[in-house]
Parts: structure tokens; C-alpha cells; sequence
């Protein structure tokens, strides 16, 4: 990452932030692509262009609740400092209270999807591990393994992101913790 006049470019692929990792600013995508991957790995979403990344964890005061990752052919953005997020829910109340309940409207919609992926995908293995041997001339056995194949290409789980080292300041700290991978599902939006 480097930032050049108002405007930060990523590589393509580079981690712009982990969940958990304390949010200093929102953006506004000038250019590329931003995936956001649940702490499990499951990609929620894909923004673009005009775009927002990061408020929510602006707005509501909070560690960020996804990973966010520069698209494969980078992204660049226009750093949008706290401050304005704290103006704007300080001039208007009403405003303030209807941008919380959308946002928490948000983590815990990416929180059911990220439960029912993580079932769905469980459901997928099992139903693939008990049809293998069945006969694709059988007009069901076809339908269902063309409907799990669908499944598959929508439900994408990147499971390396589980894996990405953690920042160079984290390694340390890391090492001195007990393993912090115990299957829950954390916060997303």
C-alpha cells in the first residue's frame, strides 16, 4: 500500500485490513475491486467503484468485523478520516439512530450468511460423499449433483484467509496467546 495526493493504492490481493484489527479510516473506492471475507473465510461481497469500505466499524464504534482484501487487479481509494463519520452523527440525532440500526441491520445479516454457508457447505460434502457411487444416469442423482455444483460455485469460502499471517506487530503478541481459532462465528459486516 502507498498513498500518493489524497489516494491510497493496494496492490493486487494485499490485505487492507483483518478482522479485529482497530478501524483509523473509512474509504472511498476510486478505482478496483475490494472483497470482504467473514473471519471463517466465506466471501461476502464484492465493492466497487463509488463504494464505501469500512464505516461500519466507524460508525458503531467498533473493531472491524471483516477481512478486506484489494481485488485482483488492485484498488485505490480516498481516505475518509473518523472525524467525518463523528460530524455527521453528531449534527442529526435522527439520522445517527437510523445509520446504527442499518448497520446493525448489516452484521447481523452477514452473520446468518455466514452460518447458513457454513451449513450449506457442511450439507454439500455430506450429499456429495453419499452420491459418488450412485448412477449420474438416474435423472434425480444428475439434478442433484448439478444443483450441489451450483451451490459450490456460489457459496465461495477462501479458506487461505483464515490462514494470512498476522500484521508484523501481531506475530509477537501472537505467539504468547493460546490458539484463538475456536470456530466461532465472529462479528461480520
Amino acid at each position: 500500500m502507498y498513498e500518493k495526493n489524497d489516494i491510497i493504492v493496494w496492490e493486487p490481493e494485499e490485505v487492507i485490513y483483518r478482522v479485529d484489527d482497530t478501524p483509523d479510516s473509512a474509504y472511498l473506492i476510486t478505482d478496483g475491486a475490494i472483497v470482504l471475507y467473514t473471519r471463517e473465510g466465506l466471501q461476502l461481497n464484492r465493492i466497487g467503484q463509488n463504494e464505501i469500505l469500512g464505516e461500519t466499524s466507524l460508525l458503531l464504534g467498533m473493531k472491524r468485523t471483516v477481512t478486506a482484501i484489494a481485488g485482483k487487479g488492485g484498488a485505490q481509494a480516498k481516505r475518509i478520516p473518523p472525524q467525518y463519520f463523528n460530524d455527521l452523527l453528531t449534527r442529526d440525532k435522527v439520522i445517527a439512530a437510523l445509520i446504527r440500526k442499518v448497520q446493525y441491520r448489516l452484521i447481523d445479516s452477514n452473520i446468518q450468511s455466514n452460518s447458513l454457508a457454513v451449513n450449506l457447505e457442511r450439507i454439500t460434502e455430506l450429499v456429495e460423499m453419499h452420491t459418488d457411487g450412485l448412477n449420474l444416469n438416474d435423472s434425480t442423482v444428475a439434478e442433484l449433483k448439478k444443483l450441489l455444483s451450483d451451490v459450490r460455485q456460489k457459496v465461495v469460502f477462501a479458506r487461505d484467509i483464515i490462514a494470512y499471517p498476522p500484521a508484523p506487530d501481531e506475530a509477537a503478541s501472537d505467539q504468547a496467546k493460546p490458539d484463538a481459532t475456536d470456530g466461532s462465528v465472529g462479528d461480520l459486516g
